[in-house]
C-alpha cells in the first residue's frame, strides 16, 4: 500500500503545482489592474484535477500564501481538501490555506516556480 499512497501524493501534488501555474500567470495579468481591481478570481489550487472553482481574494493575500511553496488555498469545503497529504494551516469564508505534507511536501516546494527567487527561510 505505500506505493499506492506514494502515488497519490505524487498526482496531489503535481495537480495542485499546475494550478500554481496558471494562478501565476493570472497575477503577472491582475498586477496591472490591482488599483481598479483590489480583489482578483483565482483558481481553487486543490488536488482534484476536475475543479474550477474561483476564489476571491487580494493580490496581497496570494502573496502571503505563495511565500511558502509548499502551501495552496482552496475553496472552503472539505471536498477540496486531502488530508492524507495535506493539513488545513488557515481558514475564512473565501478560501482555506493548506500545507503539503510528507513527500508531496517536498514535491511541492520543488516544483515551486518561485524556489529559485530570493526568498526568506521558511519555518517548518
Amino acid at each position: 500500500m505505500a506505493f499506492a499512497s506514494e502515488h497519490r501524493e505524487e498526482r496531489a501534488a503535481m495537480n495542485q503545482l499546475l494550478f500554481r501555474d496558471v494562478n501565476e500567470r493570472v497575477k503577472d495579468v491582475d498586477s496591472s489592474f490591482t488599483v481598479l481591481i483590489p480583489v482578483g478570481a483565482w483558481i481553487c489550487e486543490c488536488a482534484n484535477d476536475s475543479c474550477s472553482e474561483r476564489i476571491e481574494m487580494s493580490a496581497t493575500e496570494y502573496e502571503q500564501i505563495r511565500r511558502d511553496g509548499a502551501r495552496f488555498f482552496v475553496s472552503p469545503s472539505g471536498e477540496h481538501v486531502w488530508p492524507d497529504v495535506e493539513r488545513v494551516t488557515e481558514r475564512n469564508d473565501r478560501y482555506w490555506t493548506v500545507e503539503k505534507t510528507g513527500e508531496a511536501r517536498e514535491l511541492a516546494r520543488k516544483g515551486d516556480p518561485r524556489s529559485g527567487e530570493d526568498a526568506p527561510p521558511l519555518m517548518s
